[in-house]
Protein backbone atom coordinates (compact mmCIF):
# COMPACT_ATOMS: atom_id res chain seq x y z
CA UNK A 1 0.00 0.00 0.00
CA UNK A 2 1.38 3.08 -0.90
CA UNK A 3 2.25 5.25 2.04
CA UNK A 4 3.98 8.87 3.15
CA UNK A 5 6.44 8.69 5.44
CA UNK A 6 6.74 11.26 8.64
CA UNK A 7 9.37 13.67 8.95
CA UNK A 8 10.99 11.93 12.02
CA UNK A 9 12.60 8.98 13.01
CA UNK A 10 13.12 7.66 16.43
CA UNK A 11 15.24 4.27 16.07
CA UNK A 12 14.42 0.79 18.64
CA UNK A 13 15.62 -2.72 18.98
CA UNK A 14 13.58 -4.66 20.48
CA UNK A 15 15.36 -7.94 20.10
CA UNK A 16 15.03 -9.21 23.32
CA UNK A 17 11.19 -9.12 23.28
CA UNK A 18 10.46 -12.77 22.85
CA UNK A 19 13.12 -13.99 25.72
CA UNK A 20 11.47 -11.43 28.17
CA UNK A 21 9.95 -14.17 30.64
CA UNK A 22 6.52 -13.94 31.61
CA UNK A 23 4.07 -11.39 30.13
CA UNK A 24 0.44 -10.25 31.01
CA UNK A 25 -1.20 -10.80 27.90
CA UNK A 26 -4.89 -11.67 29.40
CA UNK A 27 -5.22 -10.80 32.63
CA UNK A 28 -3.16 -13.87 34.14
CA UNK A 29 0.64 -15.10 33.88
CA UNK A 30 1.83 -16.57 30.64
CA UNK A 31 4.92 -17.90 29.97
CA UNK A 32 6.84 -16.75 26.95
CA UNK A 33 9.18 -19.70 27.14
CA UNK A 34 6.63 -22.97 28.02
CA UNK A 35 8.35 -23.39 31.53
CA UNK A 36 6.69 -22.92 35.11
CA UNK A 37 5.21 -24.91 37.52
CA UNK A 38 2.27 -26.26 35.82
CA UNK A 39 2.00 -25.65 31.54
CA UNK A 40 0.04 -27.02 29.17
CA UNK A 41 2.27 -29.16 26.76
CA UNK A 42 -0.40 -29.12 23.70
CA UNK A 43 -3.21 -29.08 22.78
CA UNK A 44 -4.35 -31.42 19.74
CA UNK A 45 -7.30 -32.18 17.62
CA UNK A 46 -7.46 -35.88 17.72
CA UNK A 47 -10.46 -37.36 15.96
CA UNK A 48 -13.86 -35.51 17.19
CA UNK A 49 -11.90 -34.66 20.33
CA UNK A 50 -9.26 -32.02 21.76
CA UNK A 51 -6.07 -33.81 23.63
CA UNK A 52 -4.86 -31.01 26.46
CA UNK A 53 -1.63 -32.54 28.04
CA UNK A 54 -0.80 -30.97 31.38
CA UNK A 55 2.82 -31.15 33.03
CA UNK A 56 3.59 -29.94 36.61
CA UNK A 57 7.21 -29.57 38.35
CA UNK A 58 5.24 -28.41 41.67
CA UNK A 59 1.90 -29.23 42.73
CA UNK A 60 0.09 -25.84 43.34
CA UNK A 61 -1.98 -25.73 46.57
CA UNK A 62 -5.18 -26.86 46.43
CA UNK A 63 -8.65 -27.52 47.99
CA UNK A 64 -9.51 -30.95 46.61
CA UNK A 65 -6.19 -32.11 45.20
CA UNK A 66 -7.84 -31.25 41.25
CA UNK A 67 -6.72 -30.00 38.47
CA UNK A 68 -9.51 -28.02 36.62
CA UNK A 69 -10.13 -27.23 32.70
CA UNK A 70 -11.75 -24.64 31.05
CA UNK A 71 -12.28 -23.84 27.43
CA UNK A 72 -12.22 -20.17 26.79
CA UNK A 73 -12.78 -17.24 24.22
CA UNK A 74 -9.29 -15.27 23.07
CA UNK A 75 -10.87 -12.27 24.68
CA UNK A 76 -11.50 -14.09 28.55
CA UNK A 77 -8.52 -13.06 30.59
CA UNK A 78 -9.48 -15.14 33.45
CA UNK A 79 -10.71 -18.73 33.70
CA UNK A 80 -14.55 -18.25 33.06
CA UNK A 81 -17.17 -20.23 33.06
CA UNK A 82 -17.60 -23.92 34.74
CA UNK A 83 -14.72 -26.46 33.79
CA UNK A 84 -15.62 -29.04 30.98
CA UNK A 85 -13.50 -31.59 32.41
CA UNK A 86 -11.38 -31.94 35.81
CA UNK A 87 -8.80 -34.66 36.75
CA UNK A 88 -6.04 -35.88 39.87
CA UNK A 89 -3.37 -33.84 39.57
CA UNK A 90 0.04 -35.43 39.27
CA UNK A 91 3.16 -34.23 37.62
CA UNK A 92 1.46 -35.31 33.87
CA UNK A 93 -2.16 -35.06 33.15
CA UNK A 94 -3.82 -36.01 29.93
CA UNK A 95 -7.37 -34.51 29.03
CA UNK A 96 -9.39 -35.38 26.18
CA UNK A 97 -12.58 -33.39 25.93
CA UNK A 98 -15.02 -33.11 22.41
CA UNK A 99 -13.83 -30.49 19.69
CA UNK A 100 -17.76 -30.05 19.39
CA UNK A 101 -16.71 -29.23 15.42
CA UNK A 102 -19.94 -27.66 13.53
CA UNK A 103 -21.85 -26.91 16.82
CA UNK A 104 -22.51 -23.83 18.72
CA UNK A 105 -20.29 -24.92 21.20
CA UNK A 106 -17.51 -25.96 18.77
CA UNK A 107 -14.02 -25.41 20.57
CA UNK A 108 -11.51 -24.91 17.23
CA UNK A 109 -11.05 -20.70 18.30
CA UNK A 110 -11.02 -21.23 22.37
CA UNK A 111 -7.82 -21.36 24.47
CA UNK A 112 -7.91 -23.88 27.02
CA UNK A 113 -6.46 -22.87 30.76
CA UNK A 114 -5.76 -25.53 33.39
CA UNK A 115 -7.22 -24.36 37.03
CA UNK A 116 -7.26 -25.26 40.79
CA UNK A 117 -9.92 -24.13 43.72
CA UNK A 118 -8.29 -22.42 46.15
CA UNK A 119 -10.34 -20.77 48.97
CA UNK A 120 -13.66 -21.97 46.90
CA UNK A 121 -12.62 -19.81 44.05
CA UNK A 122 -10.85 -21.35 40.26
CA UNK A 123 -7.72 -19.69 40.30
CA UNK A 124 -5.48 -20.16 36.78
CA UNK A 125 -2.01 -22.03 37.53
CA UNK A 126 -0.70 -22.20 33.81
CA UNK A 127 -0.69 -20.29 30.68
CA UNK A 128 -3.29 -21.13 28.45
CA UNK A 129 -2.86 -22.76 25.25
CA UNK A 130 -4.80 -22.94 21.77
CA UNK A 131 -5.36 -25.51 19.12
CA UNK A 132 -2.51 -25.86 16.95
CA UNK A 133 -3.13 -28.54 14.48
CA UNK A 134 -6.70 -26.53 13.09
CA UNK A 135 -5.61 -28.38 9.51
CA UNK A 136 -6.50 -31.74 11.08
CA UNK A 137 -10.13 -30.77 10.19
CA UNK A 138 -9.32 -30.31 6.62
CA UNK A 139 -10.87 -32.79 3.99
CA UNK A 140 -9.61 -31.41 0.34
CA UNK A 141 -6.41 -29.71 0.32
CA UNK A 142 -5.05 -28.91 -3.43
CA UNK A 143 -1.58 -28.93 -4.16
CA UNK A 144 0.03 -25.63 -4.39
CA UNK A 145 0.50 -23.32 -7.82
CA UNK A 146 4.14 -23.24 -7.64
CA UNK A 147 4.56 -22.45 -10.82
CA UNK A 148 7.17 -20.12 -10.17
CA UNK A 149 7.65 -16.62 -8.22
CA UNK A 150 7.12 -14.09 -10.55
CA UNK A 151 3.90 -11.82 -9.24
CA UNK A 152 2.12 -8.60 -9.47
CA UNK A 153 -0.88 -6.85 -8.14
CA UNK A 154 -3.31 -6.93 -10.87
CA UNK A 155 -6.00 -4.86 -12.04
CA UNK A 156 -9.08 -5.69 -12.11
CA UNK A 157 -10.12 -4.43 -15.13
CA UNK A 158 -7.74 -6.50 -16.91
CA UNK A 159 -8.70 -10.29 -15.25
CA UNK A 160 -10.38 -12.20 -18.13
CA UNK A 161 -13.30 -11.09 -20.18
CA UNK A 162 -10.75 -11.17 -23.30
CA UNK A 163 -8.14 -9.45 -21.81
CA UNK A 164 -4.33 -11.08 -22.05
CA UNK A 165 -2.01 -9.19 -20.95
CA UNK A 166 -1.70 -11.45 -17.30
CA UNK A 167 -0.43 -14.53 -19.91
CA UNK A 168 1.67 -11.88 -21.73
CA UNK A 169 2.93 -11.03 -19.25
CA UNK A 170 3.75 -14.49 -17.34
CA UNK A 171 2.02 -13.60 -13.79
CA UNK A 172 2.98 -16.92 -12.14
CA UNK A 173 1.57 -14.97 -8.86
CA UNK A 174 -1.43 -12.90 -8.18
CA UNK A 175 -2.09 -11.16 -5.42
CA UNK A 176 -5.25 -9.15 -4.73
CA UNK A 177 -7.93 -7.70 -1.77
CA UNK A 178 -10.91 -8.68 0.24
CA UNK A 179 -12.70 -6.30 1.78
CA UNK A 180 -14.33 -8.92 4.81
CA UNK A 181 -17.17 -5.79 4.72
CA UNK A 182 -18.10 -6.45 1.32
CA UNK A 183 -19.08 -10.33 1.82
CA UNK A 184 -21.25 -9.70 4.93
CA UNK A 185 -24.74 -8.88 4.97
CA UNK A 186 -25.31 -7.04 1.37
CA UNK A 187 -27.92 -8.85 -0.51
CA UNK A 188 -27.60 -11.73 1.96
CA UNK A 189 -28.36 -14.19 -1.11
CA UNK A 190 -25.11 -16.35 0.04
CA UNK A 191 -26.32 -18.40 3.21
CA UNK A 192 -23.45 -20.30 5.32
CA UNK A 193 -24.02 -22.30 8.18
CA UNK A 194 -21.28 -22.52 10.58
CA UNK A 195 -20.74 -23.88 14.23
CA UNK A 196 -24.73 -23.76 14.84
CA UNK A 197 -25.41 -20.53 12.76
CA UNK A 198 -26.74 -19.11 10.01
CA UNK A 199 -24.80 -16.22 8.39
CA UNK A 200 -25.53 -14.27 5.09
CA UNK A 201 -23.40 -13.19 2.84
CA UNK A 202 -23.36 -10.80 -0.56
CA UNK A 203 -23.43 -13.05 -3.78
CA UNK A 204 -22.44 -9.41 -5.50
CA UNK A 205 -19.14 -8.44 -4.05
CA UNK A 206 -18.23 -12.71 -4.10
CA UNK A 207 -19.21 -12.89 -7.84
CA UNK A 208 -16.34 -10.50 -8.09
CA UNK A 209 -14.38 -11.74 -6.37
CA UNK A 210 -15.09 -15.44 -7.85
CA UNK A 211 -14.01 -13.69 -11.55
CA UNK A 212 -10.24 -12.64 -9.99
CA UNK A 213 -9.47 -16.10 -7.83
CA UNK A 214 -11.14 -18.57 -10.89
CA UNK A 215 -9.64 -16.85 -13.83
CA UNK A 216 -6.42 -16.50 -12.05
CA UNK A 217 -6.33 -20.42 -11.40
CA UNK A 218 -7.59 -21.15 -14.55
CA UNK A 219 -4.56 -19.08 -16.37
CA UNK A 220 -2.37 -21.16 -13.44
CA UNK A 221 -1.00 -18.72 -11.50
CA UNK A 222 -1.03 -18.62 -7.56
CA UNK A 223 -3.26 -16.52 -5.99
CA UNK A 224 -2.30 -14.26 -2.71
CA UNK A 225 -5.51 -12.76 -0.93
CA UNK A 226 -4.72 -9.77 1.58
CA UNK A 227 -8.16 -9.77 4.20
CA UNK A 228 -8.63 -6.18 5.03
CA UNK A 229 -11.11 -4.98 7.89
CA UNK A 230 -12.26 -1.27 6.58
CA UNK A 231 -15.32 0.65 8.20
CA UNK A 232 -18.64 -0.11 7.16
CA UNK A 233 -22.17 1.18 8.14
CA UNK A 234 -23.51 -0.95 10.61
CA UNK A 235 -20.96 -3.62 10.35
CA UNK A 236 -19.16 -1.57 12.97
CA UNK A 237 -19.24 -5.08 14.83
CA UNK A 238 -16.19 -6.42 12.72
CA UNK A 239 -14.10 -3.80 14.62
CA UNK A 240 -11.97 -4.45 17.50
CA UNK A 241 -13.39 -2.29 20.65
CA UNK A 242 -10.54 -0.40 21.07
CA UNK A 243 -10.36 0.82 17.40
CA UNK A 244 -13.65 2.36 17.09
CA UNK A 245 -12.83 5.75 17.71
CA UNK A 246 -10.61 6.49 15.45
CA UNK A 247 -10.16 7.22 11.61
CA UNK A 248 -8.25 4.97 9.04
CA UNK A 249 -8.29 3.08 6.21
CA UNK A 250 -8.24 0.19 7.81
CA UNK A 251 -9.32 -1.57 11.44
CA UNK A 252 -7.85 -3.90 13.72
CA UNK A 253 -10.46 -7.23 13.54
CA UNK A 254 -12.53 -8.12 16.19
CA UNK A 255 -12.08 -11.17 18.24
CA UNK A 256 -12.73 -9.24 21.98
CA UNK A 257 -16.69 -9.74 21.31
CA UNK A 258 -18.88 -12.52 20.56
CA UNK A 259 -20.73 -11.32 17.66
CA UNK A 260 -17.59 -9.99 16.18
CA UNK A 261 -15.47 -12.90 16.91
CA UNK A 262 -18.48 -15.07 15.36
CA UNK A 263 -18.61 -13.03 12.18
CA UNK A 264 -14.94 -13.23 11.40
CA UNK A 265 -14.72 -17.15 12.36
CA UNK A 266 -17.53 -17.26 9.84
CA UNK A 267 -16.68 -15.39 6.57
CA UNK A 268 -12.54 -16.31 6.81
CA UNK A 269 -13.97 -19.94 7.11
CA UNK A 270 -16.54 -19.27 4.11
CA UNK A 271 -13.93 -17.72 1.98
CA UNK A 272 -11.33 -20.16 2.59
CA UNK A 273 -13.73 -22.97 1.96
CA UNK A 274 -15.00 -21.20 -1.25
CA UNK A 275 -11.15 -20.87 -2.89
CA UNK A 276 -10.25 -24.18 -1.51
CA UNK A 277 -10.11 -24.72 -5.18
CA UNK A 278 -13.05 -27.49 -5.28
CA UNK A 279 -15.69 -25.57 -5.72
CA UNK A 280 -15.71 -23.77 -8.75
CA UNK A 281 -14.21 -20.77 -7.50
CA UNK A 282 -10.59 -20.57 -8.15
CA UNK A 283 -7.86 -21.44 -5.89
CA UNK A 284 -6.05 -19.54 -2.85
CA UNK A 285 -2.91 -20.57 -2.03
CA UNK A 286 -1.51 -17.32 0.32
CA UNK A 287 -3.77 -15.60 2.74
CA UNK A 288 -2.55 -12.57 4.21
CA UNK A 289 -4.15 -11.10 7.84
CA UNK A 290 -4.46 -7.04 7.32
CA UNK A 291 -1.74 -4.66 5.60
CA UNK A 292 1.34 -3.36 7.16
CA UNK A 293 0.16 -3.91 11.05
CA UNK A 294 3.30 -2.67 12.37
CA UNK A 295 1.82 1.06 10.96
CA UNK A 296 -0.70 0.59 12.95
CA UNK A 297 -2.79 3.97 12.68
CA UNK A 298 -2.73 3.82 9.19
CA UNK A 299 -3.40 0.32 7.98
CA UNK A 300 -4.67 -1.30 11.23
CA UNK A 301 -6.02 0.87 13.70
CA UNK A 302 -5.99 0.19 17.45
CA UNK A 303 -6.01 3.02 20.35
CA UNK A 304 -4.15 0.40 22.27
CA UNK A 305 -0.46 2.00 22.55
CA UNK A 306 1.29 -0.69 24.65
CA UNK A 307 3.64 -2.93 21.55
CA UNK A 308 2.91 -6.12 23.71
CA UNK A 309 -1.05 -5.40 24.13
CA UNK A 310 -1.25 -4.65 20.78
CA UNK A 311 0.91 -7.96 19.42
CA UNK A 312 -1.77 -9.49 21.43
CA UNK A 313 -4.98 -8.42 19.88
CA UNK A 314 -3.33 -9.20 16.28
CA UNK A 315 -2.17 -12.39 17.70
CA UNK A 316 -5.33 -13.32 18.44
CA UNK A 317 -7.34 -12.12 15.19
CA UNK A 318 -4.32 -13.98 12.97
CA UNK A 319 -5.25 -17.19 14.97
CA UNK A 320 -8.85 -17.08 14.56
CA UNK A 321 -7.76 -16.63 10.88
CA UNK A 322 -5.13 -19.12 11.09
CA UNK A 323 -7.22 -21.48 12.41
CA UNK A 324 -10.22 -20.70 10.04
CA UNK A 325 -7.99 -21.17 6.87
CA UNK A 326 -6.49 -23.76 7.61
CA UNK A 327 -9.43 -26.62 8.54
CA UNK A 328 -10.05 -25.91 5.20
CA UNK A 329 -7.12 -26.16 3.10
CA UNK A 330 -3.99 -27.65 5.06
CA UNK A 331 -1.60 -26.31 2.84
CA UNK A 332 -2.58 -22.73 2.54
CA UNK A 333 0.03 -20.14 3.92
CA UNK A 334 -1.38 -17.40 6.78
CA UNK A 335 1.01 -14.66 7.00
CA UNK A 336 1.52 -11.81 8.91
CA UNK A 337 2.19 -8.78 6.94
CA UNK A 338 4.39 -5.83 7.82
CA UNK A 339 6.34 -2.95 5.94
CA UNK A 340 9.88 -2.04 5.27
CA UNK A 341 10.64 -0.06 8.38
CA UNK A 342 12.67 -2.65 9.83
CA UNK A 343 14.29 -1.24 13.41
CA UNK A 344 13.23 2.28 13.17
CA UNK A 345 9.95 4.20 14.81
CA UNK A 346 8.13 6.53 13.00
CA UNK A 347 6.07 7.49 15.78
CA UNK A 348 6.10 5.53 19.13
CA UNK A 349 2.59 4.41 19.90
CA UNK A 350 1.11 5.05 16.46
CA UNK A 351 3.81 3.07 14.17
CA UNK A 352 6.24 0.17 15.74
CA UNK A 353 8.92 -1.10 13.72
CA UNK A 354 8.72 -4.27 11.70
CA UNK A 355 11.02 -6.28 13.74
CA UNK A 356 9.60 -5.37 17.21
CA UNK A 357 6.37 -6.16 16.08
CA UNK A 358 7.03 -9.46 14.49
CA UNK A 359 9.37 -10.40 17.98
CA UNK A 360 6.19 -9.32 20.06
CA UNK A 361 3.41 -11.56 17.76
CA UNK A 362 6.04 -14.22 17.39
CA UNK A 363 6.71 -14.15 21.36
CA UNK A 364 2.56 -13.96 21.84
CA UNK A 365 2.14 -16.94 19.58
CA UNK A 366 4.41 -19.17 20.73
CA UNK A 367 3.51 -18.86 24.40
CA UNK A 368 0.06 -19.68 23.55
CA UNK A 369 0.36 -22.61 21.17
CA UNK A 370 3.14 -22.24 18.47
CA UNK A 371 1.43 -22.60 14.66
CA UNK A 372 3.09 -22.41 11.42
CA UNK A 373 2.56 -18.51 10.19
CA UNK A 374 4.11 -17.22 7.44
CA UNK A 375 5.66 -13.73 6.63
CA UNK A 376 4.54 -11.03 4.07
CA UNK A 377 7.13 -8.33 3.71
CA UNK A 378 7.12 -5.09 2.02
CA UNK A 379 10.53 -3.96 1.03
CA UNK A 380 10.10 -1.19 -0.95
CA UNK A 381 13.12 1.03 -1.39
CA UNK A 382 13.65 4.54 0.91
CA UNK A 383 12.58 6.71 0.12
CA UNK A 384 10.21 5.15 -1.49
CA UNK A 385 10.18 7.14 -4.35
CA UNK A 386 13.52 6.81 -5.15
CA UNK A 387 13.81 4.43 -7.64
CA UNK A 388 18.02 4.38 -8.40
CA UNK A 389 18.47 2.84 -5.13
CA UNK A 390 22.18 1.93 -7.10
CA UNK A 391 22.52 5.84 -6.19
CA UNK A 392 21.34 6.82 -3.20
CA UNK A 393 19.77 10.17 -3.07
CA UNK A 394 22.13 11.13 0.01
CA UNK A 395 23.97 10.04 2.40
CA UNK A 396 21.23 9.69 5.29
CA UNK A 397 19.41 7.86 2.38
CA UNK A 398 22.09 5.67 2.18
CA UNK A 399 22.11 4.96 5.72
CA UNK A 400 18.64 3.84 6.55
CA UNK A 401 20.09 0.64 4.08
CA UNK A 402 22.15 -1.87 6.03
CA UNK A 403 24.25 -5.21 5.25
CA UNK A 404 23.95 -5.91 9.03
CA UNK A 405 20.55 -7.68 11.12
CA UNK A 406 20.10 -4.00 12.64
CA UNK A 407 19.01 -2.20 9.17
CA UNK A 408 16.98 0.76 9.60
CA UNK A 409 14.87 -0.76 6.85
CA UNK A 410 15.03 -3.62 4.47
CA UNK A 411 14.79 -3.08 0.99
CA UNK A 412 15.59 -5.41 -1.96
CA UNK A 413 18.94 -4.28 -1.75
CA UNK A 414 19.86 -5.85 1.45
CA UNK A 415 16.31 -8.58 1.61
CA UNK A 416 19.21 -11.48 2.54
CA UNK A 417 19.45 -9.34 5.84
CA UNK A 418 15.41 -10.77 6.26
CA UNK A 419 15.89 -14.30 5.36
CA UNK A 420 19.08 -14.31 7.41
CA UNK A 421 16.67 -13.75 11.03
CA UNK A 422 13.90 -15.39 9.57
CA UNK A 423 16.77 -18.59 9.35
CA UNK A 424 17.47 -18.25 13.49
CA UNK A 425 15.97 -21.05 15.41
CA UNK A 426 13.61 -18.89 17.30
CA UNK A 427 12.05 -17.65 14.43
CA UNK A 428 11.65 -20.73 12.45
CA UNK A 429 8.24 -23.46 12.82
CA UNK A 430 6.85 -25.96 14.54
CA UNK A 431 9.11 -28.37 12.62
CA UNK A 432 11.94 -26.25 12.82
CA UNK A 433 12.11 -25.06 8.90
CA UNK A 434 12.15 -21.46 7.81
CA UNK A 435 8.76 -20.18 7.02
CA UNK A 436 7.71 -18.87 4.39
CA UNK A 437 8.73 -15.76 3.33
CA UNK A 438 6.64 -13.94 0.61
CA UNK A 439 7.14 -10.44 -0.84
CA UNK A 440 3.27 -9.37 -1.51
CA UNK A 441 4.26 -5.79 -2.26
CA UNK A 442 7.52 -3.88 -3.60
CA UNK A 443 7.33 -1.61 -6.38
CA UNK A 444 9.27 1.27 -8.39
CA UNK A 445 8.41 4.07 -9.81
CA UNK A 446 8.98 5.44 -13.17
CA UNK A 447 9.07 9.29 -12.22
CA UNK A 448 13.05 8.49 -12.71
CA UNK A 449 12.73 7.13 -15.74
CA UNK A 450 11.63 4.12 -17.35
CA UNK A 451 14.78 2.31 -17.63
CA UNK A 452 15.52 3.17 -14.21
CA UNK A 453 11.81 1.14 -13.29
CA UNK A 454 12.90 -1.65 -15.45
CA UNK A 455 16.33 -2.53 -14.23
CA UNK A 456 15.09 -1.90 -10.53
CA UNK A 457 12.06 -5.03 -11.23
CA UNK A 458 14.86 -7.06 -12.88
CA UNK A 459 16.96 -6.59 -9.89
CA UNK A 460 14.71 -7.28 -7.75
CA UNK A 461 12.82 -10.30 -9.07
CA UNK A 462 16.65 -11.73 -9.50
CA UNK A 463 17.35 -11.41 -6.09
CA UNK A 464 13.83 -13.39 -5.30
CA UNK A 465 15.30 -16.34 -7.61
CA UNK A 466 18.11 -16.60 -6.27
CA UNK A 467 17.17 -16.90 -2.44
CA UNK A 468 15.66 -20.38 -2.13
CA UNK A 469 13.46 -18.83 1.25
CA UNK A 470 11.36 -16.25 -0.23
CA UNK A 471 8.63 -18.11 -2.26
CA UNK A 472 7.34 -14.97 -4.29
CA UNK A 473 7.76 -11.16 -5.30
CA UNK A 474 4.32 -9.34 -6.52
CA UNK A 475 5.16 -6.17 -7.82
CA UNK A 476 3.47 -3.27 -7.37
CA UNK A 477 1.18 -2.62 -9.71
CA UNK A 478 0.18 -3.62 -13.07
CA UNK A 479 -1.71 -0.46 -14.05
CA UNK A 480 -0.65 3.16 -12.14
CA UNK A 481 -3.04 4.17 -9.56
CA UNK A 482 -4.48 7.74 -8.75
CA UNK A 483 -3.49 8.27 -5.56
CA UNK A 484 -0.12 6.97 -5.89
CA UNK A 485 0.90 8.34 -8.74
CA UNK A 486 -0.49 12.02 -6.77
CA UNK A 487 2.64 10.72 -4.29
CA UNK A 488 5.25 10.38 -6.65
CA UNK A 489 5.08 6.58 -7.14
CA UNK A 490 3.96 5.71 -10.81
CA UNK A 491 4.80 2.06 -9.95
CA UNK A 492 2.53 0.47 -12.89
CA UNK A 493 4.05 -1.39 -15.61
CA UNK A 494 1.43 0.78 -17.67
CA UNK A 495 0.35 4.11 -17.77
CA UNK A 496 -3.04 4.88 -16.68
CA UNK A 497 -4.06 5.65 -19.96
CA UNK A 498 -2.90 2.07 -20.64
CA UNK A 499 0.75 2.93 -22.31
CA UNK A 500 2.62 0.29 -21.65
CA UNK A 501 6.33 1.02 -20.16
CA UNK A 502 9.16 -0.16 -20.53
CA UNK A 503 9.16 -1.89 -17.42
CA UNK A 504 6.31 -3.95 -19.36
CA UNK A 505 8.74 -5.27 -21.42
CA UNK A 506 11.68 -6.23 -18.78
CA UNK A 507 8.96 -7.75 -16.35
CA UNK A 508 7.71 -10.00 -19.22
CA UNK A 509 11.38 -11.29 -20.22
CA UNK A 510 12.78 -11.69 -17.36
CA UNK A 511 12.31 -15.02 -16.46
CA UNK A 512 12.19 -16.60 -20.40
CA UNK A 513 14.53 -17.49 -22.76
CA UNK A 514 15.89 -13.91 -23.13
CA UNK A 515 16.38 -13.42 -19.42
CA UNK A 516 20.04 -13.06 -19.94
CA UNK A 517 19.61 -10.07 -22.27
CA UNK A 518 17.18 -8.31 -20.05
CA UNK A 519 19.68 -9.01 -16.66
CA UNK A 520 22.71 -7.32 -18.89
CA UNK A 521 20.50 -4.55 -19.59
CA UNK A 522 19.63 -4.11 -15.97
CA UNK A 523 23.37 -4.78 -14.97
CA UNK A 524 24.47 -1.71 -17.32
CA UNK A 525 22.16 0.98 -16.42
CA UNK A 526 22.61 0.13 -13.17
CA UNK A 527 26.77 -0.48 -13.35
CA UNK A 528 26.72 -3.76 -11.67
CA UNK A 529 29.94 -5.61 -13.08
CA UNK A 530 29.37 -8.85 -10.99
CA UNK A 531 25.60 -9.61 -11.15
CA UNK A 532 25.96 -12.49 -9.59
CA UNK A 533 28.17 -11.64 -6.48
CA UNK A 534 25.41 -8.62 -6.27
CA UNK A 535 22.89 -11.17 -5.62
CA UNK A 536 23.90 -12.40 -2.33
CA UNK A 537 22.25 -15.86 -2.58
CA UNK A 538 20.64 -17.71 -0.25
Amino acid sequence: MAKKFFSSFLQALFGAVIALGVFSFTGFPVNAQGVGAVSIGSATINGSNVNISVSASDLPDSDDGKFYLFSEKPYQGTVAGAPIASAAMGGSVAFQVPLNNKTADCRLYDKFQVAVLQGGQYVAVAGAKYITNPEALASASPARKNNGKKGLILDGAKIGNGNTENSQLGVQQAAYNINLEDVIGGNGQVVYEYNGKTYNFDSAYLSQYDHCVRTCTQQGMGVTIVLLNPRAAGEEFMISPSSRGGKALYYMMNTSEDKGLEYLEAVVSYLAYRYNGQNGFGQVDNWVIGNEVNAKNVWNYSTVNDLMAYAQLYADELRVCYNAIKSRNANAYVCISLDQNWTQIHNTGSYYSARATLEAINACITAQGNIDWGLAEHPYNYPMTWTTFWSPKNEAAQAMIRRDINTPYLSMENIEQLTDYMCQPAMRNTKGAVRPILLTEVGYTSTQGEEAQAAAIVYAYQRVATNQYIKLIAFNRQTDYPLEVSQGLSVGLSKQDGTRKLAFEFYQQMNGPNSGTYIQRAASIMGIADWNAAMNAR
